[in-house]
């Protein structure tokens, strides 16, 4: 699989892919009625994919199946994280916003494949290191982005409609000897 860089016309298969990552990953997750749907809609809906897109401020890769399907992408934005004391400049850093992979594709590189382009495109944009955010009960994804450099600095409560959950910040510098 070769990461390809989309097109407003991959926003909708972007949005399906992005609510089934989640679902597969986090649909065992118990929400109050109504929380998982609105975030499915507000923060994975066709118009999110088709704004960032838009945005030169993003960047985002996809990863095509076979079949020709998306399977994953990355996307990487300006940082808006919580930061802690003693953390670079926002202007200086970046987000690794989103990084999924449906199941047939983990496992196969792929990963590996988005987090060099991220590691990469931060650099080029002059980031001198990278924030994310992860939940706190994804030890999969946690030891995956320990593998990469990444350490957890921080919290951030992660909103799923009405539901806060508890996720972690996690940093990896992009230069080299910070």
């Amino acid at each position: 699989m070769h990461l390809h860089v989309p097109t407003v016309a991959d926003a909708a298969a972007i949005s399906a892919c992005a609510q089934a990552c989640f679902l597969e990953t986090f649909g065992h997750i118990v929400y109050p009625p109504g929380d998982r749907e609105a975030f499915l809609t507000d923060r994975m809906g066709v118009e999110r994919y088709a704004a960032d897109l838009a945005d030169p401020a993003r960047a985002l890769r996809i990863a095509r199946g076979e079949d020709g399907q998306i399977v994953g992408f990355i996307n990487l934005c300006p940082n808006v994280l919580p930061m802690p004391d003693g953390e670079p400049p926002r202007d200086q850093t970046i987000e690794l916003d989103q990084l999924y992979l449906l199941r047939l594709a983990q496992g196969t590189g792929l990963a590996d494949r988005f987090m060099d382009f991220a590691h990469a495109e931060g650099a080029a944009r002059g980031a001198k290191a990278m924030y994310l955010s992860v939940f706190i009960d994804n030890v999969k994804a946690q030891r995956f982005y320990a593998r990469h450099g990444y350490v957890e600095v921080g919290k951030n409560p992660y909103q799923v409609g009405n539901t806060i959950d508890d996720d972690r910040v996690w940093r990896r510098w992009l230069e080299a000897g910070l």
